[in-house]
């Protein structure tokens, strides 16, 4: 381990002295969207086949009724009285009665008004998932940073956690042909297997808690304006990332500690440059053009929990075209 520890700390401290050096020479145009409201059940996301949860005008999520009460462990009831839609939860300790049109539910005979009333959407019943989740019993809270609503337990799994298949490492080391000291792990052992994940796997124990992985690009009138970084929001530290590119070679990746934010949570975004110049002055590797996010194949996490920990994590660019 410290050997490997040694290598990437010259690395870091080499990065350092060309910090100002590295800000991207290509601007990119920012994609501008709001962000999907995600509904996480004991920190995985919940995966709807259609219709989606949203935001309404009082603020608060709206859920198709039927996915999430039975995911929660509910019986879903509907009856027609008087013209009126009721819909009925029921689990072994629970029940809710609510109407199409209202925002009154009766909880365990006891009724409860909320702020948003039952609607129907795309031919689905949709309902404030505060009534579903507290009229079962679930413990929710609101992620204003991600939209994202957590129900039940917010510790994520670790990678290996996931339960995802061990692939060959075999297809990823001529990538490191130039860099081999960085085909392992915390612990200086090397790397055995692959871990191919996806966004939609984040959150994750990595390094730190890794909320999940994004690009960002700077509005402002500093010297990173209209720059497009890799970002990582995590609760502490945040794992070094391994670009493997189209040119068939790897890049290395620091945080860039300058441009760290504290979020009102507790939480911390950390950027991480494409395009550095230190490629060419301390490996020389040189570009024709400087590197983009198109010529990204793969991320990977330089994270490893314990010395057993053999896999290279990677991730398919989800930003190329």
């Amino acid at each position: 381990m410290q050997t490997n520890l040694i290598k990437k700390t010259v690395l870091a401290v080499l990065a350092s002295s060309f910090i100002l050096s590295t800000i991207p020479q290509i601007p990119a145009k920012a994609a501008t969207s709001s962000k999907q409201v995600e509904v996480l059940l004991n920190a995985r996301k919940m995966a709807f086949p259609d219709a989606k949860p949203f935001q309404d005008e009082n603020s608060a999520v709206m859920v198709p009724i039927r996915f999430v009460s039975e995911k929660l462990g509910a019986k879903v009831g509907y009856e027609r009285v008087d013209g009126k839609q009721n819909i009925t939860l029921k689990t072994d300790k629970h029940s809710v009665t609510m109407t199409v049109g209202s925002s009154t539910a009766v909880i365990d005979d006891q009724s409860k008004t909320y702020d948003s009333k039952i609607i129907v959407k795309q031919q689905r019943t949709y309902v404030p998932l505060r009534l579903v989740s507290e009229g079962l019993g679930q413990e929710v809270s609101w992620d204003q940073i991600s939209k994202w609503v957590w129900i039940g337990s917010k510790k994520p799994p670790t990678v290996e956690e996931l339960g995802l298949p061990k692939t060959s490492i075999d297809p990823y080391k001529t990538f490191f042909s130039k860099r081999p000291e960085l085909m392992t792990n915390e612990f200086n052992e090397p790397y055995k297997y692959a871990f191919k994940i996806k966004t939609s796997n984040f959150p994750l124990l990595m390094s730190g808690y890794i909320y999940g992985i994004d690009l960002y690009t700077f509005h402002d009138n500093s010297a990173y304006n209209g720059y497009t970084y890799i970002r990582i929001r995590t609760t502490r530290i945040s794992p070094n990332l391994y670009l493997l590119t189209n040119k068939g070679d790897i890049r290395y990746r620091f945080e860039r500690e300058e441009l760290a934010k504290q979020n009102n949570d507790g939480t911390v975004y950390r950027y991480y440059s494409v395009y550095s110049n230190k490629d060419e002055l301390l490996h020389n590797t040189k570009d024709v053009k400087p590197l983009s996010i198109q010529d990204i194949k793969y991320i990977g996490f330089d994270s490893s929990s314990t010395k057993d920990s053999l896999s290279l994590i990677l991730m398919d660019n989800p930003w190329r075209k």
